[in-house]
C-alpha cells in the first residue's frame, strides 16, 4: 500500500512486520497510541499471548480478529478489537475503541485483579518493613 495513502486512512492502522516491527502507520494512530516503534510497547502484558497468534499467523491470508488491551496515549489502557490481515510478510492491523459492555467488564475484571494483586505486594512490603523495623531496633539496644 502506498505510504500516502496509509497515512490517510482515518483508523488506526499499522503496517507491521511479524516481529512487531512498525513498518508504517496513519496519522490517526498517533491522536491513539504513544510514538512507538515496535507494536510490542503497546499491548498489554495480560494480552502478549493473543498478540503472538495474531502475529504467527503470517502465512495465512484471512483476517484474525482479538480483543487487546493497548497502552494510549496518556498511560492508561484501553479496549481494542484488532484485526490483522497479512500479505506478502507485512500485516496490515486495524485496532478501533470497543465500548461494548463485554468489554467493559473485561476491564472491571482486569481492573479487580490488578487491585487484589497490587494490595498482597503491599502486605507483602509491609511484612518486610515490619521485620527490618524489628532488626533496627534490636541493633539499637
Amino acid at each position: 500500500m502506498d505510504t500516502m495513502i496509509t497515512k490517510w486512512i482515518p483508523v488506526p492502522y499499522f503496517q507491521i512486520n511479524q516481529e512487531g516491527t512498525i513498518l508504517n502507520s496513519s496519522n490517526t494512530t498517533h491522536s491513539y497510541f504513544p510514538a512507538t516503534s515496535n507494536i510490542w510497547t503497546i499491548i498489554h502484558q495480560e494480552d502478549r499471548d493473543k498478540a503472538i497468534l495474531m502475529l504467527s499467523q503470517s502465512a495465512n491470508s484471512y483476517p484474525i480478529t482479538k480483543h487487546l488491551i493497548l497502552k494510549i496515549r496518556n498511560n492508561l489502557f484501553g479496549n481494542f478489537k484488532c484485526t490483522i490481515q497479512w500479505k506478502d510478510g507485512i500485516g496490515h492491523l486495524v485496532c478501533t475503541e470497543a465500548k461494548s459492555i463485554k468489554n467493559s467488564t473485561i476491564t472491571s475484571s482486569y481492573v479487580q485483579r490488578s487491585l487484589i494483586n497490587t494490595q498482597k505486594r503491599l502486605d507483602e512490603s509491609e511484612k518486610h518493613l515490619d521485620q527490618v523495623a524489628k532488626i533496627v531496633n534490636i541493633r539499637k539496644h
